[in-house]
């Protein structure tokens, strides 16, 4: 009868951990506040910024942390994707220090402080973050910003306001 139990609740705390693993994809409009994340989003292009980096765009991504606790963020892990308007994907560039050091290294230190990706976002605070696209990428229309957080098990996607 142990033996019985035991593989029960084995058998059930599997299934459990593999149902936690699956992280679903929120999709919000621009702009909206995400109560069960505690948190507000919002992403905007605009093209008057494509010349502050030779070679780049940069799409703005504001998080509001509404939370109790800190939102940690990681740019080695952390996945960013741009949906444009002809619907194809575009990995964002969220630390140019790795991607082009070169690059990155002869920006000005203001300039590589104000791109600089956060690794938190403390309670209360509200962090922009400039995500980095090489220059052929059209983000003009862009449909939606998907974003991935392994850490927290975060996943929404920012549906673009028309």
């Amino acid at each position: 009868m142990k033996l019985r139990i035991l593989v029960l609740l084995i058998c059930v705390l599997l299934s459990t951990n593999v149902l936690a693993k699956k992280s679903k994809t929120l999709k919000i409009p621009a702009g909206s506040n995400i109560p069960t994340l505690g948190m507000a989003v919002d992403a905007s292009y605009d093209p008057q910024t494509d010349g502050i980096i030779p070679g780049y765009r940069i799409l703005s991504v504001a998080i509001t942390n509404n939370s109790i606790d800190i939102f940690q963020m990681d740019r080695d892990r952390d996945n960013w994707v741009v949906n444009d308007l002809k619907g194809k994907k575009h990995q964002a560039i969220m630390d140019l220090k790795k991607d082009d050091p070169e690059f990155y290294i002869a920006l000005p230190a203001k300039l590589r402080k104000l791109i600089e990706y956060p690794t938190i976002i403390q309670v209360g605070e509200t962090a922009v973050l400039d995500l980095l696209f090489k220059d052929s990428v059209r983000l003009e229309g862009f449909r939606s910003v998907k974003f991935l957080n392994p850490i927290t098990k975060t996943s929404f996607e920012i549906m673009a306001q028309d």
